[in-house]
């Protein structure tokens, strides 16, 4: 198990996103699991300890220094792609540290590699650092002000006081409450001649921290929660998404959410640009004169969980660029060779993702790297872009 100075230095890493160490201790944030088929974030953190990554590696300053601290990767590049990236990138020096201390290069599988990106991913959950003072100021810069006061006492606005906005720790219900509420909110906000608000990224982190840490605000337990995927689809499709968009197939008429909403890898992204369109959604609904759907408790969850096992937050890489990949890192050299001994990566279209190529290099990088020593074939370095197109380029022969 972890020890306990190992997990609250990587709580103070969460902290850093403007939420105070005491609520997210109380919340055990970086071990929420994620989907079981995509990993869970219990057994990632567990399993970095239990493989000594420590030793080397550090987490938010706890642990071994001669390594990259794992948890200072933004989470804006981070996919499971660059993870496969960066193992195969470091993956000979990680085998020499490995080799100095003695210590067994572990044959990690798909779903370890899938525990430790959610590991990952759950301890960069809070996107961006947050600033309450920016955050303020735009609390009056987009108007909120004119519909919401801070506390009851203050004034009897037809929004609720901000100390009772729900949710706020919870970025995905966060989003849920405001997709209910943004009908009668774009009713009163064009009863008063103002605009529908959009919101940047970093300026809806900065608006949340504000919030957040108002000193009559709940003493809410950040959670990072996602439900049954399954259970995702039907709300996706029952609930009337599907009408207007498509997850990762085409069609004609609809917006398929994985071919162009890929600039939305982490929840509170995703969240921001649901919000910026919500007008656009809503006027679309009534000219087809349709009901536009309220989410019962959990059902974003739901469909969010649906998005993740769909891919939708990985990086979708281009068959076209994968072949020049493939060529120019010289995988053919060895690969797909009749008297090579290394596996053919032919005829294994939709074999390959970004998990399976990093569990790859676990469990035959070594063995692989002496063979390309022997053939004098430099060791291949991917960034998470071309290690998406590869495994694209792989998946479509």
């Amino acid at each position: 198990m972890l020890s306990r100075t190992f997990i609250r230095t990587c709580l103070r890493q969460v902290c850093s996103r403007g939420f105070s160490l005491r609520r997210v201790v109380a919340a055990g944030l970086f071990v929420t699991p994620l989907l079981a088929q995509y990993g869970d974030a219990q057994r990632g953190a567990e399993l970095i300890e239990r493989r000594n990554c420590t030793l080397c590696h550090s987490m938010g300053g706890a642990g071994g220094g001669t390594a990259p601290d794992l948890s200072r990767r933004s989470t804006r590049d981070f996919t499971p792609a660059t993870l496969a990236a960066s193992m195969w990138n470091h993956g000979p020096a990680m085998w020499r540290a490995m080799s100095t201390r003695n210590l067994p290069v572990p044959p990690l599988g798909p779903t370890e590699i899938a525990d430790l990106y959610a590991y990952f991913y759950s301890i960069r959950y809070f996107d961006l650092p947050g600033d309450a003072g920016r955050g303020k100021a735009l609390f009056s810069a987009k108007k909120c002000s004119t519909c919401h006061s801070l506390t009851p006492e203050e004034g009897k606005g037809p929004g609720p006081p901000v100390s009772r906005w729900p949710a706020i720790a919870n970025r995905i219900r966060w989003s849920e409450h405001m997709w209910n509420h943004s009908g009668p909110m774009m009713a009163e906000m064009k009863k008063k001649g103002i605009r529908w608000p959009t919101f940047t990224l970093q300026e809806m982190v900065d608006l949340l921290v504000y919030v957040r840490n108002l000193p009559k605000r709940p003493d809410e337990r950040p959670s990072l929660v996602l439900q049954d995927p399954s259970a995702g689809e039907k709300v996706f499709r029952e609930r009337g998404c599907a009408r207007c968009h498509t997850v990762g197939a085409p069609e004609t008429g609809k917006i398929d959410l994985v071919g162009v909403a890929r600039a939305a890898r982490t929840f509170t992204e995703l969240g921001v640009r649901m919000w910026n369109h919500l007008p656009q959604m809503r006027q679309r609904a009534a000219a087809v004169r349709f009901e536009f759907p309220t989410l019962s408790e959990n059902d974003m969850s739901q469909v969010i969980a649906y998005l993740f096992a769909k891919r939708y937050f990985e990086e979708k890489g281009k068959p076209a660029r994968g072949r020049a990949v493939f060529a120019g890192k010289k995988c053919g050299s060895c690969h797909d060779q009749p008297v090579s001994v290394a596996p053919s990566l032919q005829d294994k279209r939709g074999q390959f993702s970004a998990h399976g190529m990093a569990a790859a290099l676990w469990q035959h990088g070594p063995k692989m790297q002496g063979d390309m020593e022997k053939r004098k074939i430099p060791w291949p370095v991917f960034s998470g872009g071309e290690m998406a197109d590869l495994i694209a380029f792989l998946n479509a022969r």
